[in-house]
C-alpha cells in the first residue's frame, strides 16, 4: 500500500486560506474517488471538496472551524500501490537524521530579516513548519509580529527543516538565525558544519518602579492614537491584567515598555481618562497573483468587562464573517481609495424596464435594474481598461484582464457573497438578467462554487433595494474599483431652465487611487450617466 497526502487547494483567484466546515469522513473510513470529503468556507463561497482517490482515511489534520492555508496537508490516505504521492522511505530517512546533510547536501541558515525601516527585533507568532518538514521556496514558514504589523515570512529555499532556534513568543533580533534547512548542493550559505545558532540574549529584567513621591510618572499618552507597544509587552500587560490604554509610555515616540507596565501596576502612573483607541493598522504584502496573502493582524484594546447592571452576550464570528473581516482589512490597507458620486435621471430607464418587464416574465426572466447596471458596467470596462486591472506593487506592474466578468454583491443570511456574470460584455440584457437570478439563488442556498466567484473584473454593490443612497463602498481586492448603486428617488431637477420632478438614481464609484485618478473616475462616471440615462443607447452599445 502507498500513502497519499491531499493538500488544501486554491478554491478561488488569490485565495490563500479557507476554514473547515463539516467533515464527511473520519479516520478508518473507506472513501471512493470524487465522493464529498469536506466542506471548505472562505469569504466568497462554501465548497464541497471531493476525494481525489479511492482509499482509506489514515489521518485528518484539521478540525471543524480550523483555518487552513493553501498547500497545507488536509488529510492522508492509504491507497493502492502506485497511487500514492509520498515517498515514505525518503521522508522517514529525512526525519530520522534531520540535522545531518545527505551526500552532497548543505546547510542554509535563515536569519531574522528587517521587516520595516529601523526595525531591530520581532516576536515569533506561529511556526508553520517543524523539524523534519520539507518546505518549498516561497511557502509560508513563520509568522513574525512587531509593533507595526504581523508578517508571514516565506522560505528562501527548497529544503528540509533541520533546526528551529526560537519558539512561539520569543523575541528575536534582526540577524539572529531563525531556522536551518538542509538544501541541495550549491544552495547552502554555511561552510562546513552548520554553525550553532547565536545564543538568544536574555530579556533585561523589568526595572523597578520608582516610588510615587520620589519621581512623578509622566502623564498618560493621548490614546486617541494607536497604542505603541511590542507584542511581547502587550502579552505581558494582558498576563498582568493591565490596560495599555491607561499606561504612559516612556520609550521612543511614547512606546510602552515592560518597565512602564510594572510602574503602572505599582501605582506609579495615573490612569488616563477613558478614550477611544484606534486599532493599529497592520501591513500586508501585496500580490494580485495566486500567491498566499500575508497574514493580517489588527491589535485591539481589551474590551471592558460586563457588569450585572449592563449584561452582554457573545457570539463567535462565523467563518464567512471572519474571512470577510480579514478581506476588508486587507483591501483598506492595500489601496488608497477615492469615491466620486453622481445623480442620474433615469426616467427613460424606468419606463423601458416597465415596458419590457412583462415580456421578460413571459420568457422566464426577472428583469431588474441590476441587469441594466451590469450591461452598462461591461461597456465601461471595455472603454476604460484600467478599471479591469490589478496592481502588482511587488513587480511594479499593472495586470490587465482580457475578459469582462461583472461581480454582483449578494446579501444572504450567511454573509455577503460576490458571484460574477462571466463575459457580460457578450451577453444580451435578458441573458444577464437570467444569470443574475441564477447566481442569487445559488448564493442564498449556499451552493456557489469557487468558479462562480473567481476572476471578477469589477463588482457592483446595491444598497438602493433597502433604501440606501450615496455611500462609500470598499474595493474588493484585487479589483481596483467598485460601483455602488443607491436608491431611485423622485426629486426636483432642472432641465432646460425648468424645474421638474424626475426619478434620480444615486451612484457611488470607489477607485484604487494608485492607478485610477480622480479625472479618470469622473470620466467613467460621466459615461455611465450617459448610458443609464438612455437605455436605447445602452442596448446599441451591447
Amino acid at each position: 500500500m502507498s500513502k497519499y497526502e491531499f493538500k488544501m487547494p486554491e478554491l478561488g483567484e488569490g485565495m490563500a486560506e479557507g476554514t473547515i466546515g463539516e467533515w464527511h469522513v473520519k479516520v478508518g473510513d473507506d472513501v471512493a474517488k470524487d465522493a464529498d470529503m469536506v466542506e471548505i468556507e472562505n469569504d466568497k463561497s462554501t465548497s464541497e471538496i471531493p476525494s481525489p482517490v479511492d482509499g482509506k482515511v489514515t489521518k485528518i489534520n484539521f478540525e471543524k472551524g480550523d483555518d487552513v492555508k493553501v498547500g497545507q496537508v488536509l488529510i492522508e490516505f492509504e491507497v493502492a500501490d502506485g497511487q500514492g504521492n509520498v515517498d515514505e522511505s525518503a521522508a522517514t530517512a529525512a526525519k530520522s537524521t534531520p540535522a545531518a546533510p545527505a551526500g552532497g547536501a548543505e546547510i542554509y541558515q535563515f536569519k531574522m530579516p528587517e521587516l520595516g525601516e529601523g526595525m531591530a527585533e520581532g516576536t515569533i507568532g506561529e511556526w508553520h513548519v517543524k523539524v523534519g518538514d520539507t518546505i518549498a521556496k516561497d511557502a509560508d514558514m513563520v509568522e513574525i509580529e512587531n509593533d507595526k504589523s504581523t508578517s508571514e515570512i516565506p522560505s528562501p529555499v527548497d529544503g528540509t527543516v533541520t533546526k528551529i532556534n526560537f519558539e512561539k513568543g520569543d523575541d528575536v533580533k534582526v540577524g539572529q538565525v531563525l531556522v536551518e534547512l538542509q538544501v541541495a548542493a550549491g544552495q547552502g550559505n554555511v561552510e562546513g558544519d552548520a554553525a550553532p545558532a547565536p545564543a538568544q540574549e536574555p530579556a533585561p529584567a523589568p526595572a523597578k518602579a520608582a516610588p510615587v513621591a520620589t519621581a512623578p510618572a509622566p502623564a498618560a499618552a493621548d490614546h486617541s492614537l494607536p497604542v505603541l507597544a511590542m507584542p511581547a509587552v502587550r502579552r505581558y500587560a494582558r498576563e498582568k491584567g493591565a490596560e495599555l490604554t491607561k499606561i504612559a509610555g516612556t520609550g521612543h515616540h511614547g512606546q510602552i515598555l515592560k518597565a512602564d507596565v510594572d510602574a503602572f501596576l505599582a501605582g506609579g502612573a495615573k490612569a488616563a481618562p477613558a478614550a477611544s483607541v484606534a486599532p493599529a493598522a497592520a501591513t500586508a504584502s501585496e500580490t494580485p497573483k495566486a500567491k498566499p496573502a500575508a497574514a493580517v493582524s489588527v491589535e485591539q484594546p481589551a474590551l471592558p468587562k460586563a457588569t450585572p447592571a449592563w449584561p452582554e452576550h457573545e457570539e463567535k464570528m462565523t467563518p464567512v464573517r471572519r474571512a470577510t473581516a480579514k478581506a476588508m482589512i486587507r483591501s483598506v490597507q492595500q489601496a488608497p481609495m477615492i469615491t466620486v458620486f453622481e445623480d442620474v435621471v433615469v426616467d427613460k430607464l424606468w419606463d423601458h424596464r416597465k415596458k419590457y418587464k412583462e415580456l421578460a416574465k413571459d420568457h422566464g426572466v426577472h428583469l431588474t435594474f441590476m441587469a441594466y447596471m451590469t450591461k452598462a458596467l461591461a461597456v465601461i470596462l471595455k472603454e476604460f481598461p484600467i478599471f479591469n486591472s490589478m496592481v502588482d506593487m511587488a513587480d511594479e506592474k499593472i495586470v490587465y484582464r482580457d475578459y469582462i466578468n461583472v461581480g454582483i454583491a449578494t446579501d444572504t443570511d450567511r454573509g455577503l457573497f460576490v458571484p460574477n456574470i462571466k463575459h457580460a460584455d457578450s451577453m444580451s440584457l435578458f441573458d444577464i438578467a437570467k444569470q443574475i437570478s441564477a447566481n442569487t439563488a445559488k448564493a442564498k442556498d449556499g451552493k456557489l462554487s469557487g468558479d462562480d466567484m473567481s476572476h471578477t473584473s469589477m463588482s457592483i454593490t446595491n444598497i438602493g433595494s433597502i433604501g440606501g443612497g450615496f455611500f462609500t463602498p470598499i474595493v474588493n481586492w484585487p479589483e481596483v474599483a467598485i460601483l455602488g448603486m443607491g436608491k431611485i428617488v423622485q426629486e426636483p431637477v432642472v432641465e432646460d431652465g425648468e424645474i421638474k420632478v424626475a426619478r434620480v438614481l444615486k451612484l457611488s464609484l470607489t477607485c484604487d487611487h494608485r492607478v485610477i485618478d480622480g479625472g479618470t473616475a469622473q470620466r467613467a462616471m460621466n459615461r455611465l450617466h450617459e448610458l443609464l440615462s438612455d437605455p436605447e443607447l445602452l442596448l446599441m452599445e451591447g
